[in-house]
């Protein structure tokens, strides 16, 4: 399985809600957990270059309850890539690498991630037992990073959390969630 850094700035509120990072090993085991204020401060996006820097995931995933999450994600990657291209609105574009020399180790993937199971995940019993320490936003990293990594195995271990998986007939490769 991949290595993955899942991060998540929960509503987005730059005032009120720090950003929860978790990192997951090849085998779902959770080896590091930090939270930061922002990624516009040099420490703090340090702190997060150091975590990346020294645990090496092989993607980086984002996922969150509200829209800022689209602002968490292009964030990481000017963090990552600072000569990354933007646009004239100020988003990144997409696939633009710029002249500069970028960091071998910041050369990973920053992805979205599929975050219903992880929102099922972040409020059971399992969570709570597995990750007492955590908050509900880090146990929802642990979430959409698990999903990243075998979303099968994920599914799976909702159990009783999970009523039914229902599969969408125009779409069979879509699948939504139902939950108690």
């Amino acid at each position: 399985m991949p290595t993955v850094l899942a991060a998540s700035w929960g509503k987005g509120d730059p005032k009120k809600d720090e950003i929860s990072v978790v990192f997951l090993d090849e085998f779902g085991r959770m080896r590091e957990h930090i939270q930061i204020d922002n990624l516009n401060d040099v420490q703090n996006e340090d702190t997060f270059k150091d975590l990346v820097r020294r645990r090496k995931p092989d993607c980086v995933v984002v996922g969150g309850y509200e829209m800022n999450t689209t602002k968490l994600r292009g964030r990481i990657r000017e963090v990552l890539n600072p000569s990354l291209q933007k646009d004239d609105e100020g988003n990144v574009e997409m696939g633009t690498w710029g002249q500069e020399e970028v960091d071998p180790a910041f050369q990973i993937p920053v992805i979205y991630g599929y975050d219903q199971v992880a929102k099922i995940y972040q409020h059971s019993k399992r969570a709570a037992a597995e990750f007492p320490e955590l908050s509900v936003l880090g146990r929802f990293c642990v979430g959409i990073a698990r999903y990243t990594q075998s979303p099968l195995n994920e599914f799976a271990a909702l159990g009783s959390d999970c009523t039914a998986v229902l599969v969408d007939e125009s779409a069979k490769m879509l699948v939504r969630v139902n939950h108690i």
